[in-house]
């Protein structure tokens, strides 16, 4: 079906799928903010009680519980895909073959079968879907890609991402999001089934029955997948190899060194972590080593909004290059999110294809998975 046609000066139409937390906290506040770009038109989950609430809260004139029945919709241009992981997939495939554009919530897919059929989705419909790694949006992941470009041979590398208890954000972010358990059998059952089959379909040591792997997995693609995303963006794609990996018997911590190079320069390690804990405390950064100086990006939780992400800048410094410089850079307070959304309006009135964030980029996620289940 051919893409909707949006109109040069009207809201770009919203439809939702997916009412729980991430839409109540993140999504449909920030799409209130920006009211000249967007308008929510439908909001679909299959809790009743999920879909009334967020009505009634955020003024959104239609809500059903039927995905189809959102996609097909004449008013809505474009579907945010914010469901249950296991429904990614179905959910994109529904929206493009009725012409919407999507943005897909990290992450994109579980299994490579589901990226494949969301690409070619795309592909046949000739729409625009991105994926929510909102950390590639921001005008500061700019400013940090240049200045890791601009600071010679990169000679070592960190990437982090460590977080306390979403629970705790959230209570402080001021939306007060409400949680409803009124969810069918049938879709109760309908979860429990798809979560089965990506278990039989997922990479590489996924597939077996153990099922601290399958937590493992599962943590590398919620919170893990931002960082690896910005990794392989950072480093130039994928590692050449991941020469070592660990992960705690809970599964909540995996540690892992990756090898990467470029042609005609010394290879480099980037040694990455991520883990969930129990203290009130989001730790997330990378840091890029170069001969002459140290670059570090560092974000705070995205449930807060008005957290600054930053960028410091250590170096060397006078004429003898024997006096230390550190400099802290805040290009912005706009956060992450609202970046994220802004950039994909800007590429939908243009019709401009972002490939960065096709997916068929995003299925390289999955690669990296594989090399540290492999390493397991």
């Amino acid at each position: 079906m051919a893409p909707s046609q949006l109109d040069a000066t009207s809201p770009i139409r919203v439809g939702i799928l997916g009412a729980g937390e991430v839409s109540q906290v993140v999504h449909l506040p920030t799409l209130a903010y920006l009211s000249q770009s967007y308008k929510v038109t439908a909001i679909c989950d299959v809790s009743r009680e999920a879909v009334a609430h967020a009505q009634a809260k955020f003024h959104i004139a239609f809500g059903c519980h039927d995905s189809a029945e959102l996609c097909a919709r004449e008013d809505v241009d474009l579907v945010v895909v914010a469901s249950a992981d296991e429904f990614h997939a179905i959910h994109a495939v529904q929206a493009a073959d009725k012409g919407k554009h999507v943005l897909i919530e990290k992450p994109m897919t579980l299994t490579r079968e589901d990226a494949r059929l969301v690409e070619e989705a795309r592909k046949r419909n000739g729409v625009h879907i991105s994926v929510g790694y909102m950390r590639r949006y921001t005008s500061v992941w700019a400013r940090f890609l240049d200045l890791v470009a601009d600071s010679g041979p990169i000679q070592y590398a960190v990437v982090r991402d460590l977080g306390g208890p979403n629970s705790t954000f959230v209570s402080q972010s001021g939306t007060d999001p409400k949680y409803f358990t009124d969810i069918a059998p049938q879709d109760v059952e309908a979860k429990r089934s798809e979560t089965q089959r990506i278990a039989r379909t997922a990479p590489g040591k996924t597939r077996s029955k153990d099922a601290r792997l399958h937590k493992i997995f599962r943590l590398l693609g919620s919170l893990g997948s931002h960082d690896l995303s910005c990794m392989r963006h950072v480093f130039g794609g994928l590692p050449k190899e991941c020469r070592a990996a660990f992960a705690s018997q809970s599964g909540d911590f995996i540690a892992a060194q990756f090898v990467y190079g470029q042609e005609g320069e010394d290879d480099f390690a980037v040694n990455y972590e991520t883990g969930i804990h129990a203290i009130g405390l989001f730790d997330a950064f990378i840091e890029v080593f170069c001969r002459d100086r140290i670059v570090k990006i560092k974000y705070d939780t995205p449930y807060v909004k008005g957290l600054p992400i930053t960028i410091t800048v250590r170096e060397n410094s006078g004429v003898d290059g024997r006096g230390f410089d550190e400099k802290v850079i805040r290009p912005t307070f706009v956060d992450a999110y609202t970046a994220e959304f802004l950039r994909l309006e800007k590429a939908l009135r243009a019709g401009a294809k972002v490939t960065e964030e096709h997916p068929s980029d995003a299925v390289k996620d999955l690669d990296v998975f594989d090399m540290i289940l492999d390493k397991l």
